[in-house]
């Protein structure tokens, strides 16, 4: 045996050693109750796992730029105008499975060397300028669809699966309004931009390609979806699929992941000032421990484990309370 392969040898010896004096926690099982199935686990026992797909598309969104006054002001009236402003990264995946294996749902925080830290309510309403405090963002599941998309969007799209239909034909379809185009025109137009945005980054499907048009029948009435907590479904969606995502065997994560890319400092006065009235419209609600819903998607929101930041001292928290997660199947 040459010395390179004895050194290695004798290092996943010591690793091995190392392995079987060392406990990894968590010191106290009564708050992380799924270290068995978590990926950590695997990790920590040497076990290679296939990295996580993670999809969001939302640079395609760069792709469809909403100039008309029409639209832009259907936009304001259903909660989606600042979203619409901003512009989407490429995901850096390395980045994001560090983060998914330091994820913790029982706790819907990540768990680093330095404490808790987590995406807000707070959060999601300054950087997006979805609301955050409303009507839950929940409806019928099952509807005839060809119907719905004849009443909302003034055609029925080609292809309709499982309720679903392809983003890149709500693109194709709607992005160029006719010339003399009537006010109908306009909120078909409307309705199929913010469910292209829904489907490219809010709430992406898995298979990447489509989006479920339950969303759709949202957006009957503008001023109705103004009224929903856009911002409340966006963050239950991400813990959702960031709990999944952590634990053994999950390969998938969808979610509204530029949430997780942005490099985070602490809101200043000043800033907050500065910000439209609707980033700070649901403000009530930033420090509140409260259930996040999105249709069958039910997830809890502890700032006051997280307490540092808001600029507060961080106490003992109480306990997680527990929801049952349910699916659609």
């Amino acid at each position: 045996m040459d010395a390179g392969a004895e050194e290695l040898q004798l290092r996943d010896a010591a690793r091995s050693q190392a392995q079987q004096n060392l406990d990894p926690g968590p010191v106290d099982k009564s708050v992380l109750v799924e270290q068995e199935f978590h990926k950590s686990e695997a990790i920590f026992v040497g076990k290679i796992y296939k990295p996580v797909r993670f999809i969001e598309h939302g640079t395609r969104l760069n792709q469809w730029e909403v100039k008309h006054e029409g639209m832009l002001a259907l936009l304001q009236r259903s909660g989606f105008y600042h979203l619409s402003l901003l512009k989407r990264v490429q995901l850096d995946h390395a980045l994001l499975n560090a983060l998914v294996e330091r994820w913790r749902r029982e706790t819907q925080t990540f768990h680093l060397r330095f404490g808790e830290i987590t995406v807000l309510l707070k959060d999601v309403a300054i950087l997006t300028g979805l609301r955050v405090h409303g009507a839950p963002v929940t409806g019928p599941t099952n509807c005839n669809w060809e119907q719905l998309c004849t009443q909302l969007l003034g055609q029925e799209p080609p292809q309709i699966k499982g309720g679903s239909i392809n983003i890149a034909w709500l693109h194709d379809t709607f992005k160029t309004l006719p010339e003399g185009a009537n006010q109908s025109d306009v909120e078909y137009a409307a309705r199929a931009y913010i469910l292209y945005q829904i489907g490219c980054s809010l709430f992406p499907d898995p298979s990447g390609t489509r989006v479920h048009l339950r969303y759709l029948a949202l957006l009957r009435d503008f001023d109705a979806s103004g009224e929903m907590a856009w911002g409340a479904a966006v963050l239950a969606h991400l813990y959702r699929e960031l709990g999944k995502a952590s634990m053994k065997g999950k390969a998938n994560c969808c979610a509204f992941l530029t949430l997780l890319q942005i490099t985070w400092d602490p809101y200043t006065p000043n800033l907050i000032a500065g910000l439209p009235a609707i980033c700070t419209f649901g403000s009530a609600v930033w420090r509140s421990r409260t259930p996040l819903i999105c249709f069958q998607i039910v997830e809890m929101h502890v700032p006051d484990r997280v307490l540092l930041q808001f600029g507060m001292v961080q106490h003992i928290p109480d306990p997680v309370e527990a929801v049952e997660r349910v699916t659609m199947q």
